[in-house]
């Protein structure tokens, strides 16, 4: 009957039913006396017949009001009442309580005891274990009076509470707006309740410039209820953000002022070449380009590229031609902007000069294949070498030396990778299919001069090498640029900036340079005893085919009177050396033997025969057919030795020389024990030759 009862009432009123039954039967077994057993107390009700005692139990809130509810941050009070078999209050019982569900209710204190007061009450909290607990559980409270055991039991509902985020508010409160790479901290009031949360999860933070990219709002701690969070600028350029943090359907908004990020450096990002080298207008074809789009990157002061910032192009040199267009882009969200050089009609290097301005701050930059971050190629650094001065190209074609430029800033610093250096000749061919320049790494770079027509009468010919750099100067104060006091600024600033604004007087010291040219010398062939060291004549001479360059320019001796960038520029001679040698006697001093002079033929050693014989030292130079030095790495030894014998001729290879009238060697005979006359051959052979040339010679 029981059983079918709980299917059929509240549990309320199975609890009734149950305490009725149990005060029957104690009153069955002699009205109250006799063995007293338990006594269950009802939920909110008294247990147990008029002589057993009582346990009675209710839950309210902080204003004392009964609830059946707890939610969120909330914390009931449960109040359970113990009276004695007589109905007095039972004082100093402990009563201990415990829950169906420990995961969705905690008491406080932890221990789930209390002790009843003089009236017989005991007082403890209960709160929901989380913010986000939910569901059913029942309070059971368990105490010993007398011989009794008295329990009691209500039940609760238990539901998540809802967070309310209250006035958000910056510590410290920012003066002005907040600048680019600089935090704050914002701060959340959450309530569940009207009660400080204790937990807060499901928070949404947001704000405009985080959208953007620009700004980061990360999650701290709760202390008090109060959530924190750390809010960067990252260079926001709305220049007001809003910010909005939402927990369900409870939102908050504040805004902020903040600075956009000022500029740190432009870089040179690269070109869509392949290489960095564009042909001559009307040039282009078969792969060939005649313009070239050239990438900045604008970033800022911690390497982020920067959106939205205007910058202004220009070639360092417009000659034949040459432009960059557009003359002013905007960088995009990655910092970036492009623009684009086209070729002129005269070969030249060429930087593109980028200025962008951001919060007053101004930048400026020169394009190079790195960073802009060494300095410029300066006159004094330049250099020019080969692996050889005199190679085998008077009568063959296609041979070659190895020509290698390398430039450094003031400092002595390589410069950096990408610089192009262009070359010329008036003689033969130097450069490849694809240039007649090359492109530096690591501060140098090399090209070939090949042999082939045309061949000045002489067979010396000159190659230039120039390139778009800075003129020596001295720098006094030690900054790492030219400095000037008196200046016009191109826009403007009161900062003096090289290379762009015109230094008026109070410069640094400084080396005025003319323009380079390409000195052809003279086509003069020097026969007999060398009068000069090398064909160059060193001036400026059109008539004998001396040309500036860049080509096509009036040639000017001296420089405009301003520091600058000017074409710096290096020059060296080469020799197309002949295979067929000359040799030519000379004596100790090196002048070119004379008979009655130095008391014998030519081609007679005197001394190594005969009465008081001995060791003789035979001098004589070696040149071409234009008395020029023979092919670097020409063999020179002895041959056809008879009743003498000879050391090593010294040197016995060609080294390599321009020097008018060729190289000079000597070698030391010894005579045979017998001191007879004798003969030996001086033995020469070119590095291409297919014959070797003798030369004979007979000892007295």
């Amino acid at each position: 009957m029981l059983q079918n009862v709980k299917h059929h009432v509240g549990a309320n009123l199975l609890q009734l039913i149950i305490g009725a039954t149990l005060a029957l039967a104690l009153s069955a077994c002699g009205g109250g006396g006799g063995s007293p057993g338990t006594v269950t107390g009802g939920t909110g009700g008294t247990g147990g017949s008029a002589n057993t005692a009582k346990a009675t139990m209710t839950v309210s809130d902080g204003a004392g009001v009964a609830i059946t509810t707890l939610s969120g941050g909330q914390t009931g009070t449960v109040k359970v009442t113990l009276t004695d078999a007589t109905g007095k209050p039972a004082v100093g019982a402990i009563v201990s309580f415990t829950t169906s569900a420990a995961d969705l209710l905690v008491f406080k204190p932890a221990s789930a005891t209390a002790l009843t007061d003089d009236k017989g009450v005991a007082v403890i909290s209960v709160a929901p274990a989380s913010v986000t607990a939910a569901g059913a559980a029942s309070i059971t409270a368990t105490a010993p009076v007398g011989t009794q055991t008295l329990t009691a039991t209500v039940n609760v509902a238990v539901g998540a509470a809802p967070l309310t985020v209250g006035t958000l508010f910056f510590t410290p409160t920012p003066s002005g707006k907040l600048p680019a790479f600089s935090t704050v901290q914002l701060n959340i009031p959450v309530t569940s309740g009207g009660v400080a949360a204790t937990s807060v999860t499901g928070e949404v933070m947001t704000s405009l410039c985080v959208g953007d990219g620009t700004a980061t709002l990360v999650k701290g701690s709760l202390a008090n209820g109060v959530l924190t969070a750390t809010y960067t600028n990252k260079g926001c350029l709305r220049g007001s953000d809003s910010i909005t943090v939402s927990i369900g359907n409870s939102s908050q908004t504040i805004s902020l002022g903040v600075d956009a990020a000022n500029i740190g450096t432009i870089q040179f990002v690269g070109t869509d070449l392949s290489g960095t080298s564009i042909v001559l207008k009307g040039s282009g074809g078969q792969g060939r380009k005649e313009a070239a789009l050239v990438t900045f990157r604008v970033i800022d002061q911690n390497n982020n590229g920067l959106a939205g910032v205007d910058v202004t192009f220009k070639a360092t040199t417009t000659i034949g031609g040459l432009t960059v267009a557009p003359a002013k882009g905007t960088t995009d969200a990655s910092g970036n902007v492009t623009t684009t050089v086209s070729s002129g009609t005269i070969p030249t290097p060429v930087r593109v000069f980028a200025e962008a301005t951001r919060n007053g701050v101004t930048i400026s930059g020169l394009s190079d294949s790195l960073i802009i971050s060494t300095g410029l190629p300066i006159q004094k650094s330049l250099s020019l070498s080969a692996d050889s001065y005199n190679f085998e190209g008077w009568d063959r074609d296609g041979e070659e030396a190895s020509l290698t430029v390398r430039l450094a800033d003031q400092y002595g610093n390589p410069i950096s990778n990408g610089t192009a250096v262009n070359f010329v000749t008036e003689g033969g061919a130097v450069g490849s299919s694809l240039q007649g320049a090359c492109t530096t790494s690591d501060g140098g770079c090399s090209v070939k001069l090949k042999s082939q027509n045309f061949r000045p009468a002489n067979g010396r010919v000159t190659v230039l090498a120039y390139v778009q750099g800075i003129e020596n100067f001295i720098d006094s104060n030690g900054d790492g640029q030219y400095s000037c006091t008196d200046f016009t600024s191109a826009n403007g600033s009161t900062a003096y900036r090289p290379l762009v604004d015109v230094c008026n007087s109070g410069g640094e010291p400084f080396t005025d340079q003319g323009d380079p040219y390409l000195d052809t010398g003279d086509s003069t062939i020097y026969m007999g005893q060398p009068a000069k060291k090398h064909g160059l004549d060193g001036s400026y001479n059109p008539a004998l085919g001396d040309q500036p360059f860049p080509y096509n320019t009036t040639y000017s001796a001296a420089g405009n009177g301003k520091w600058g960038l000017n074409y710096i520029s290096a020059s060296a001679e080469f020799v197309f050396s002949g295979s067929v040698p000359t040799l030519v006697r000379v004596n100790a001093a090196g002048a070119d033997w004379n008979p009655a002079a130095d008391g014998s033929a030519a081609d007679v050693l005197a001394g190594v025969a005969g009465s008081g014989c001995g060791n003789k030292d035979v001098y004589f130079r070696l040149h071409d057919v234009n008395n020029n030095p023979l092919p670097k790495g020409t063999i020179v030894g002895t041959a056809d030795v008879d009743k003498v014998s000879a050391l090593t001729v010294s040197p016995n290879l060609v080294g390599s020389s321009t020097s008018i009238g060729g190289t000079f060697h000597s070698v030391t005979i010894k005579p045979d024990s017998g001191c007879a006359s004798g003969i030996f051959s001086i033995s020469v052979k070119s590095p291409k030759g297919d014959s070797t040339y003798l030369f004979r010679f007979k000892t007295t």
